[in-house]
């Protein structure tokens, strides 16, 4: 029965894209049609606007009908490591993805880790766990038991996003849905240069407050 059903559910969908399909068609043939009857420069470079306007918006539109099923799908949790202090497990469960920058949050410590170039991005295959070593990156232990953490990623369709996760012990945490952001190209163009980039900011001793009090470039990160 229930074979039947997801059977019943697949035909569904394809009907809906093959209809969806066609409608795109038939409206670019329609613009097609105008602009091959239209005379003059001007009349077909406004012709050819409307008609990527339109493109635009029937994408859009799909990306809304389709919800949360083309959005990626990552699942993170924090593990203790023995000698990094700080493991992040990122499961993927939908397509592959490649993360690119990574921020760490705790009241005394901040990471702030921007992997370039693109050939060192980490690599996550769909269905793929792997464990992440923030300490590892920046050549010294890092300990957050109640870490705030930024996973950048981007995927095989050159988007871009931002999921956050939030743990204030093992049990009690919080994981965003992944946050569409601004996709510049010309930040993950391959290079062979080594210019991974890492800041850290750490308060020790007696010193008063947060990251956020004595260091005001963090705070306005933070609140972007």
């Amino acid at each position: 029965m229930y074979l039947i059903v997801a059977t019943c559910n697949m035909l569904f969908e394809i009907i809906i894209d093959c209809i969806m399909a066609l409608g795109a068609l038939t409206t670019a043939a329609t613009f097609v049609l105008v602009l091959v009857n239209q005379r003059g420069t001007q009349k077909q470079i406004d012709s050819l606007s409307q008609m990527a306007e339109m493109f635009s918006r029937h994408y859009q539109l799909e990306r809304i009908q389709a919800g949360n099923n083309i959005y990626p799908k990552i699942q993170i949790s924090l593990k203790n490591d023995s000698m990094w202090g700080l493991k992040i497990q990122i499961k993927n469960n939908s397509y592959p993805i490649e993360v690119y920058r990574m921020i760490i949050y705790e009241d005394r410590e901040h990471l702030d880790i921007k992997l370039k170039p693109k050939s060192e991005y980490i690599q996550i295959r769909q269905g793929e766990t792997k464990y992440v070593l923030p300490g590892e990156l920046s050549r010294q232990p890092l300990y957050a038991f109640s870490a705030s953490i930024r996973i950048y990623l981007i995927t095989p369709f050159e988007e871009a996003y931002e999921i956050r996760y939030m743990a204030s012990d093992q049990l009690n945490n919080y994981q965003s849905e992944p946050i569409p952001i601004l996709y510049s190209k010309d930040e993950h163009e391959f290079s062979k240069t080594q210019v991974t980039q890492i800041k850290q900011y750490s308060i020790h001793g007696g010193i008063q407050g947060t990251i956020k009090d004595n260091f005001p470039e963090v705070a306005r990160e933070l609140d972007d």
